[in-house]
């Protein structure tokens, strides 16, 4: 639309142009030449028009389908894509995040090869808490060391089932994350 008003500015600029430069000679010619070219300009502005008018009509069934297809898929994922924030977050053993903390720390063997090596750090494990409370999906997000790493996914993914998210009166899947230190006590 822009584009053919842009059209339409130009030619009315240049017949003013044209007849002010010609200053009454051949007013036949030049009123000819403007009306011709106003006659152009409509023509192209009327075919703009009509190509917009139903480009917009198949662009809104398309964008119509597409919003559907969209809101069917966002409605099978539901259970299936974890929630970042809930209305209640999952629990371990009827208990806080430190409950998952201790379990953790109680369960947790340090690999003798790594600590005969005096290997030591942080291993952070991503995991889901699914709609049954079970763990699912665990993996190393931050490692150290490949031992480390397995021993803290073996220790996240033997944990018992936790007490699921809710999220309106409905247990959802939530993604949770927990920091597993290995420190060489001397």
């Amino acid at each position: 639309m822009k584009k053919i008003n842009a059209i339409a500015m130009i030619a009315v600029c240049a017949m003013l142009v044209f007849s002010c430069k010609n200053e009454g000679k051949g007013n036949k010619e030049i009123k000819d030449a403007a009306e011709e070219a106003v006659e152009s300009v409509e023509g192209v502005a009327e075919e703009g028009v009509e190509g917009t008018e139903a480009a917009a009509a198949a662009l809104g069934e398309e964008a119509t389908d597409a919003i559907d297809r969209t809101q069917d898929a966002l409605e099978k994922l539901e259970g299936i894509v974890p929630y970042a924030a809930v209305e209640a977050k999952p629990t371990f053993n009827g208990g806080d995040a430190d409950s998952f903390v201790k379990y953790v720390q109680q369960n947790i063997k340090y690999p003798e090869n790594a600590l005969e090596n005096g290997v030591e750090g942080k291993v952070t494990v991503n995991f889901v808490v699914d709609a049954n409370g079970k763990i699912r999906n665990a993996k190393v997000v931050n490692g150290v060391d490949d031992e480390l790493n397995a021993e803290a996914l073996r220790v996240v993914e033997s944990a018992p089932a936790w007490t699921p998210a809710k999220q309106n009166g409905k247990n959802v899947p939530v993604t949770c994350s927990i920091p597993v230190t290995f420190k060489i006590v001397k």
